[in-house]
């Protein structure tokens, strides 16, 4: 019925739906939008901050990958990668016991690619 006024409708009969709606409750109808704006406002920041927070995240092996690739390239001396890679597996280590197989083969497969340069 609402269509059929706005669209097929004379104009005394659109100003008079208008009025209806809004006449004596235009002040809840901006509070409802407002609300709403608010409402909309705050799931995109929370949703914005989570997304933020996901790429900051880097796993401590890839880290460690780059690491050993950059001290291949000779960007870094095997004093300072050793030092690098004490700081990233220990509390990989610490947090995580079950995983500490997976990160001493992954160390021992990142040392024997430095080995072999």
């Amino acid at each position: 019925m609402i269509f059929y006024f706005l669209t097929l409708g004379k104009q005394a009969d659109k100003q008079k739906l208008f009025k209806e709606l809004l006449g004596d409750h235009l002040v809840e109808w901006i509070l409802a939008v407002l609300i709403v704006s608010f409402l909309i406002w705050l799931i995109v920041w929370v949703v914005g901050r989570f997304r933020e927070n996901e790429d900051r995240h880097v796993d401590a092996r890839e880290l460690l990958m780059q690491f050993a690739e950059m001290q291949r390239e000779g960007d870094l001396t095997d004093d300072e990668f050793r030092s690098i890679k004490k700081r990233l597996v220990a509390p990989t280590k610490q947090g995580l016991d079950k995983d500490a197989v997976d990160a001493d083969s992954d160390q021992a497969e990142i040392n024997s690619q430095s080995d072999q340069e």
